[in-house]
């Protein structure tokens, strides 16, 4: 074996390596965000679609019961936790008034829920927004929630995962940030 085709496995082996190594620690990290505080105040509770086990408006439920929030926006168009109907009736379940939950119902994803939700943020005036979704989509939520409204001070509040296989759950959520970034969206 030549000198030149040693190297070229050497860094083949290196790079098969070093790729391993950010998957498993993908599989076990979700990207990150800002670090919650130690107690949540703010003008709004946004909750994202996508909340099958309505983990996300059971936590933005009790912020809006706590008296941490005054009302709590939803979001999505789809079928129960991923429709912005779904989300408000759990709201109201779970003791949110029904006059302090406000709809945002034409997104299918993250971006969109951002850039639709944007003028009911910006009409309502508020100005610190605490952000509610799964521990593996917050990092790219809240990337996407600044790039769309950087004027708006974003507390991450995470929810546990409610899925299955959380490792797959994590890797997906990397390769749609790489994707949000590849596009400028985050």
């Amino acid at each position: 074996m030549t000198r030149a085709a040693a190297r070229l496995v050497a860094a083949s082996g290196l790079a098969a390596v070093t790729a391993a190594a950010a998957v498993v620690y993908a599989a076990a990290h979700p990207p990150p965000w800002s670090p919650p505080p130690a107690s949540v105040s703010a003008d709004a509770a946004l909750v994202l679609s996508g909340d099958g086990d309505y983990l996300r408006v059971a936590r933005a439920a009790e912020l809006y019961r706590a008296g941490a929030v005054p009302l709590v926006i939803v979001t999505g168009r789809g079928i129960g936790g991923d429709s912005a109907e779904g989300l408000r009736a759990e709201c109201i379940k779970r003791g949110v008034a029904t006059e302090r939950v406000l709809m945002e119902r034409d997104s299918t994803s993250t971006r969109e829920n951002m850039l639709f939700v944007a003028p009911l943020v910006r009409r309502g005036g508020y100005r610190r927004v605490a952000l509610v979704t799964s521990a593996s989509h917050m990092g790219r939520a809240e990337r996407a929630a600044r790039k769309v409204m950087p004027e708006v001070e974003w507390v991450a509040v995470p929810v546990n995962d409610a899925a299955p296989r959380p490792r797959r759950l994590r890797l997906l959520e990397w390769m749609k940030l790489a994707w949000y970034f590849a596009r400028g969206w985050a």
